[in-house]
């Protein structure tokens, strides 16, 4: 077996797996839906969710169904069990980062 010589270089960017013939189903009405709202907790980004919640009950999103996320650590994902409770949890889901 031949030694290596140079340093692997890993790319971690990946193409998304989307289907363009199944589009999510979206019928334009808020009113009963779940909302998750994730910020990845920089300054001002709770803000920003704030915003958008009131944003979103002018248009008929019952704030009682919203649901505040936030990820521990700016620059990481969040935890799984942050976005298996988004999945379960949450009918559709806004991100923001602050700053």
């Amino acid at each position: 077996m031949e030694a290596q010589t140079g340093v692997p270089i890993f790319d971690p960017s990946v193409e998304p797996d989307i289907d363009p013939s199944r589009p999510a189903m979206r019928d334009g009405v808020l009113a009963g839906k779940r909302v998750g709202l994730l910020w990845n907790s920089k300054p001002g980004g709770e803000k920003l969710m704030h915003y958008v919640l009131e944003e979103l009950r002018a248009s008929g999103l019952d704030p009682a169904l919203a649901r505040e996320f936030k990820k521990e650590y700016d620059t990481r994902p969040a935890k799984k069990e942050t976005y298996d409770a988004m999945a379960e949890g949450c009918d559709l889901v806004i991100t923001a980062v602050g700053d």
